[in-house]
């Protein structure tokens, strides 16, 4: 009974692990997913160009992202965005949803892909502390059609400041987040809401997230994203889905067996110390 305890407790832990960005489980409806920055940020204060920029964020998608054997997300290079908009560099982020609407004079352009942009907004960095910004902009039903991510371009940034590692490792956070993951409780973590510029390889929990939101289809099955269902919480404490609730209950009934197929092993030497009685 101890023993069932302890198992039981263990299993429960592994429970809340990766955050999504919504409550819907949101991600891009195709695997193939462009990341562009726009031409007109020029990140003086950042103390990069956007060409770098765009370097940068590619190293991050391909040392982090597209090494996970067990999701099918292939994140591509979509060169420079040419646009003079500057909405991109001066205004606020807004998640619109459908119960969100953006006012678009105000806000940061809608887009489709993964586009990122220098911004010196003081309501998306109050301090120069935040390094950046990353949020999906617009969403249909579960299905993510466009992301931002923006860098602190304000004259306090401590954006210059990171090694070029560190700038990866910041960059594959936020394509993190606007491939549809929300902050992870496990310190190890890349999606760790702390540790984004110090940490240079994914954990075991950023990889259950993107398995979870695009994983790799196994020969003669159209959806295996149950197969990696029991992990999932989300940033508003949502109810987990009805199949962590079967995942659960699968593991004390494989437990209960286990016992019980153990004591059943056992009665041969009980029989045995029986007959050496007489």
């Amino acid at each position: 009974m101890k023993s069932l305890l302890i198992l039981f407790l263990l299993f429960s832990q592994t429970a809340l692990a990766f955050r999504l960005n919504t409550n819907v489980s949101a991600a891009f409806d195709d695997k193939d997913v462009k990341i562009s920055v726009t031409s007109n940020s020029l990140c003086s204060n950042a103390g990069i160009t956007n060409s770098e920029l765009l370097s940068i964020a590619m190293d991050g998608a391909d040392e982090f992202w597209n090494k996970v054997p067990t999701s099918n997300l292939n994140l591509e290079n979509g060169g420079i965005l040419e646009t003079t908009d500057s909405k991109y560099l001066t205004e606020k982020l807004c998640a619109e949803d459908s119960e969100t609407i953006c006012d678009s004079t105000t806000t940061v352009p809608i887009v489709s892909e993964i586009v990122i942009a220098c911004n010196s907004n003081a309501t998306n960095f109050p301090t120069g502390d935040y390094l950046a910004l990353s949020a999906p902009v617009k969403l249909s039903g579960s299905k993510i059609k466009g992301s931002i991510i923006l860098i602190n371009d304000s004259s306090n940034s401590i954006f210059p400041t990171l090694s070029r590692k560190e700038k990866v490792s910041v960059l594959a956070h936020e394509i993190g987040h606007a491939i549809g993951l929300g902050h992870s409780n496990k310190d190890e973590a890349l999606m760790h809401y702390k540790n984004s510029d110090s940490l240079f390889s994914l954990s075991q929990d950023d990889i259950d997230g993107v398995t979870y939101l695009y994983p790799n289809k196994l020969d003669g099955l159209t959806d295996c994203s149950g197969i990696f269902a029991g992990t999932l919480s989300f940033d508003d404490d949502s109810t987990p889905p009805t199949r962590f609730l079967f995942s659960l209950f699968f593991g004390i009934m494989l437990i209960f067996l286990t016992l019980r197929i153990t004591k059943i092993i056992q009665l041969p030497k009980t029989i045995l110390g029986l007959l050496s009685r007489f």
